[in-house]
């Protein structure tokens, strides 16, 4: 089953909304995932800026999990980003997509 635009947006506004209860923590591999497939799934372009330079080290690790969803389609990267959301957040996420 595929996500729709509408909720997947719904779910992204969820997990990056700091008050909503986290059904586990995540760890920073993670959260670099989710910003990857987030990126992959709603910037319409393949084109990526420069990779940035050895002292943004946090822009390096950003750049490197958008490129690491690279082959991946929108829809795909949609998906994904929902699966590991249930995974981390759990009831909110099921909640949206039972709606």
């Amino acid at each position: 089953m595929t996500v729709s635009a509408e909720k997947f947006g719904q779910i992204a506004k969820l997990v990056g909304d700091p008050s909503t209860p986290a059904a586990r923590p995540s760890t920073r591999a993670e959260r670099l995932q989710l910003y990857g497939l987030y990126k992959r799934a709603t910037v319409e372009s393949d084109h990526r800026p420069p990779r940035p330079g050895m002292f943004n080290i946090d822009g390096r690790m950003k750049w490197d999990a958008w490129a690491a969803e690279d082959g991946k389609s929108k829809e795909e990267a949609m998906q994904a980003y929902v699966d590991l959301a249930k995974e981390l957040v759990g009831k909110p996420v099921e909640d949206v997509l039972a709606e």
